[in-house]
């Protein structure tokens, strides 16, 4: 039994009450979903603000630590879509996920994003769906840009859309909606897009890497695996240990020598 759950985080920074989404999907199975909802200290109240139940809404603030998600009312193997609205830096915990029966075996497989494109790979197409690739706006508002029509069948699919980024950066991800109603949606993916190539100095480094301008980066090591991550300018190193790593911005990676 697989259970398709995407947490969906946004930072607001217009105002708005919520920062953050929690998207979980399945088939309704005789139970109920129990969630843990933490306090938060910055708001002076606990992180659930809204939960949607296929789109209507069904709690607001719930003032415990602890609430349940009433689905008795639906028929077994119904489709269920279950949205949690949080407060940021706070994110409730779903107890018991597992309660809802996967519908589909369908699967992203992966989505990336360069200057020129967007591309995703799936798997377990076996509805009649579609694709909305969705941009999140500077209002952090999903917008959907483009619709494409799924292949449908089992074996993997490839997909890939023209890109036009606006400068800065931008966010994308993926929904895909069967015909019976299904919702998944991919992980989101990052573009920094600016209108020069960003640099970095030096080559081999002791404590610091500078950027030639602030952008999105991680560091992999020699076999590729992620050991550091952030947003800025200046990267320090002194957690690492020596020898070669890849610096990734931009969508591209250069090496380098950390002593």
């Amino acid at each position: 039994m697989r259970l398709t759950c995407l947490m969906v985080f946004s930072l607001i920074s217009n105002g708005l009450l919520w920062a953050g989404e929690i998207v979980l999907s399945g088939a309704y199975q005789g139970k109920d979903i129990f969630v843990q909802n933490p306090w938060n200290r910055s708001t002076s109240g606990f992180c659930t603000q809204a939960v949607y139940v296929n789109d209507r809404k069904v709690l607001e603030n719930p003032r415990v630590s602890a609430f349940k998600i009433d689905l008795s009312y639906l028929t077994p193997n119904d489709l269920v879509v279950i949205r949690i609205e949080h407060a940021e830096g706070c994110r409730p915990t779903i107890i018991n996920p597992y309660v809802l029966k996967a519908v589909t075996d369908f699967k992203f497989l992966s989505v990336e994003v360069d200057n020129n494109s967007i591309r995703w790979v799936t798997v377990g197409e076996k509805e009649e769906g579609q694709f909305n690739l969705e941009q999140l706006s500077e209002d952090q508002e999903w917008l959907m840009m483009d619709k494409v029509e799924a292949r449908k069948g089992l074996s993997q699919n490839l997909y890939a859309r023209p890109a036009s980024h606006r400068k800065g950066e931008n966010t994308y991800r993926v929904k895909y909606e069967t015909s019976g109603g299904h919702l998944t949606y991919s992980l989101e993916v990052y573009y920094t897009h600016t209108d020069s190539l960003i640099t970095f100095q030096p080559a081999i480094a002791t404590s610091t890497i500078t950027l030639s301008d602030s952008t999105e980066y991680r560091i992999l090591d020699f076999q590729g695996k992620v050991v550091k991550k952030g947003n800025g300018r200046n990267i320090l190193l002194t957690e690492l240990r020596p020898g070669e790593y890849y610096l990734e911005i931009q969508n591209r990676r250069e090496k380098f020598i950390k002593r």
